[in-house]
This record gives structure tokens, sequence and C-alpha cells, in this order.
């Protein structure tokens, strides 16, 4: 399970200014922050991880191929817009000024986008029009190992780019966290975007699902900052305006207990009792999943909050 890419655009999208951090405003280079968000809209592009459609592929499609078997209704992922995301990594990567913690990882992604379109398109063709039924799947067992090839490496390239792109926004929010004037609405806002992301960071083992494992305390203390910030930058809010981002305390309270319940069940045995007992075969989705699935999604809904204008 991966994070979408959608939550990376925090600092790069524009928030409410209070004119107390106005000095890292100014300080930052205009044409750096123009390719930063460059770079964030790259990574926004894609519309499904190249990670989960080679897990489709090898579930579903290649054992079709390397059986011969029931080749009669094989489905290929749609393409999760490998053109448009190439076009948008090349023109950041045009820009100036250099950005060496991110051109290079956007070159390889780039790189293994150009490599993967026209195997892409060559079995998209193949399999959408049925064409396997008339050769027996020859062209597709053909064409397989290259196109798993560049699917593995374009996979790789984009979870290496996004790992660059969360470093560089978390230096990003870290340093205006700490510019920014206490106990205003901006700080705690940018507080509140810095220990949530802190949070998610320290939660990344469940939603591997190997489990918190040595970051329960740090998961907690991180929920717990998350807590402050959030409930402080929402009577911010009120102040101003009883009606703005009325949603937020709903979702980031949801997110909240989504993360409570997950140290719960891990303290209290839970999870290990639900392995044991064979959990995943006595209902749809083993509970530990179910659990990541909310915390990412309830994840989301406060980073859409923070995005919209009322927030």
């Amino acid at each position: 399970m991966a994070l979408p890419a959608c939550v990376l655009a925090l600092s790069a999208c524009g928030s409410k200014e209070e004119g107390n951090s106005s000095a890292v405003t100014a300080a930052a280079d205009q044409n750096e922050m123009q390719k930063y968000n460059a770079y964030v809209e790259a990574a926004n592009t894609a519309r499904t991880p190249f990670a989960d459609i080679v897990a489709t592929y090898q579930r579903s499609i290649k054992p079709v191929f390397d059986s011969g078997k029931d080749l009669t209704k094989l489905f290929f992922p749609s393409d999760p817009g490998i053109d448009r995301i190439k076009v948008q990594l090349d023109k950041a990567l045009a820009m100036k000024p250099a950005m060496p913690e991110l051109d290079g990882a956007a070159r390889t992604y780039s790189q293994a986008l150009a490599k993967i379109a026209p195997l892409y398109r060559d079995m998209a063709n193949y399999i959408e029009a049925k064409t396997y039924v008339s050769d027996n799947g020859a062209h597709g067992r053909e064409l397989q190992p290259a196109l798993l090839t560049a699917l593995d490496n374009v996979a790789s390239a984009q979870a290496t780019y996004a790992k660059a792109i969360d470093a560089a926004d978390r230096a990003r929010i870290k340093a205006a966290f700490e510019a920014t004037k206490k106990d205003t609405l901006d700080y705690y806002r940018k507080g509140t975007v810095y220990y949530l992301k802190e949070s998610m960071d320290h939660a990344s083992g469940v939603l591997d699902g190997k489990g918190l494992g040595d970051q329960k305390a740090a998961f907690k203390a991180s929920l717990d900052q998350f807590n402050t910030m959030a409930v402080q930058f929402d009577n911010k809010v009120r102040e101003k305006d009883k009606t703005a981002c009325a949603s937020f305390m709903l979702h980031a309270n949801a997110y909240l207990a989504a993360g409570r319940d997950i140290i719960q069940r891990t303290e209290d045995g839970t999870y290990a009792k639900d392995r044991r007992n064979g959990a995943s075969f006595q209902m749809m989705k083993p509970r530990a999943v179910e659990d990541a699935e909310t915390l990412l999604q309830t994840y989301n809904s406060v980073i859409n909050d923070l995005n919209v204008s009322q927030c």
C-alpha cells in the first residue's frame, strides 16, 4: 500500500499567510519555487502507482500468457498517464536553477517512462483488441519479458522520485514551520501539516503490512502533537470565521482515532491474535489491512481539507 502522490502538494500549495512568515517567503527564490511546483505537479499526475500495475499484471495477466489457458477475457490496466507525466517531468527538468536533490531522480523517472511508453501501448492495443484470441497469445508472450522489465524499472523510478519529493517537501515544511511566528493561525496550520506527515512516516510499516514495530512510541507522540496543532488551528480559524473549514476537525479526529486504534490493537495483541487464528480466512480483509486503509483514507481527508481555500 503506497501513499498517493497528491499528499505531496502541501508545501507547494498556497496558504493564507498572516504576514508573519513574510521573511521566509521573500527569501525564497521564485524560479526555484516554480520548478519545485512543477515537480510536485508531475508527482500528482500519475493516476495509478506503477507498483500497483506490476502487481495486477503479475497476478492476472502473466499466468494466462505463461499457461496459454483461459485466453478469452484478459484485462490490461488503463494508461496511468505515461506521456503526461513525462511531459511534466521534462518541463521541470528544463527549468532553472538546478535542483540536485530532485533532478537526478526526475531524469531517471523520465527515461524509464520513455522506455515503457511504446511497450505499454503495444500490449494495451493487443489485449484491448483481443488479438490474443487470433494468435493464441503469441505476441503477448513475446512482448511480456521486455514489458515486465520496463514496468519494474518505472515502478522503482517512480518510488525513488516520490521519496525525493517527499524529502524536499518535509524540509520546506519544517523550515517554514520553525520560521513562523508562534501562536498564529499560520503557525498552527504549518504545525498541523508537519506533524501529520511525521506521524504518517512513523506509520509506514502499517501501510506496508509490517505493523508499527519500533515506531509505536514515535507514532503516538506525533499523533499527540498533531492533535494539539489541529485543535489550535481550528480555534484560530473559528476566531475569524466560525463557518470556515467546517469539516476539518471531523476528519482530523477520524485520523487520530484510526491511529490510536492501531496503537491499541498493537498493544493488546489483537493483530497478533488475528494472525494466529488465520483471520484472513474469516473475513474479506484482515483487520490490520482494514485499519491501514482507514488510516490512509482519513489522512487524505485531512490533506484535502488543508488544501481547500477555506482552510
